[in-house]
């Protein structure tokens, strides 16, 4: 269930923010329409250190909760990137870049204030898929460390069943 982080806050595998969904089952929009898309919120925490960081010549240092997604319900998942509250009004979050060649990736919006991106992950192909969230520091004084490369651990594992083994209630 529920772990304890060294911060003290707590982790799980729900969505932060979103109405929690049992696993497998998408949230239905109404009677007769298409059930809405998973949704799966990760945190981003990103810092100027100055030195030994894992980004921008060593002087930032960014991190996912959870540090790795593995979507292995079939179907698509609504994915959003959010600034963890403690984040510095110094970063904006300005676009998301993939070399995704089976066009999992589709609709990238980032938030008008710059503090979160989504996207939907059509999580239709097992497949690792390759992105980063690039992160602007507003208040560097460099040129190469103004723009930050994040890049998350996201695989695609869908349990997709053949038409005609599904199993049977009765």
């Amino acid at each position: 269930m529920a772990k304890k982080k060294e911060s003290g806050k707590q982790s799980s595998d729900k969505s932060i923010g979103a109405k929690p969904v049992k696993a497998g089952k998408s949230e239905k929009k109404g009677k007769g329409q298409k059930p809405l898309p998973l949704k799966r919120d990760i945190e981003l925490t990103v810092a100027y250190v100055g030195f030994g960081g894992n980004a921008g010549q060593s002087r930032y240092f960014y991190s996912f909760a959870p540090d790795v997604v593995t979507l292995s319900t079939n179907g698509p998942v609504q994915m959003s990137y959010i600034f963890e509250p403690q984040v510095p009004q110094r970063f904006q979050i300005i676009n998301v870049l993939s070399s995704d060649s089976f066009k999992q990736i589709q609709n990238v919006q980032v938030a008008a204030d710059g503090r979160s991106v989504s996207f939907l992950n059509l999580n239709s192909v097992q497949t690792l898929i390759f992105f980063t969230v690039l992160v602007r520091d507003n208040e560097s004084n460099s040129i190469e460390a103004t723009v930050i490369s994040c890049d998350p651990q996201v695989g695609n594992d869908p349990q997709i069943t053949p038409a005609g083994k599904r199993n049977k209630r009765g």
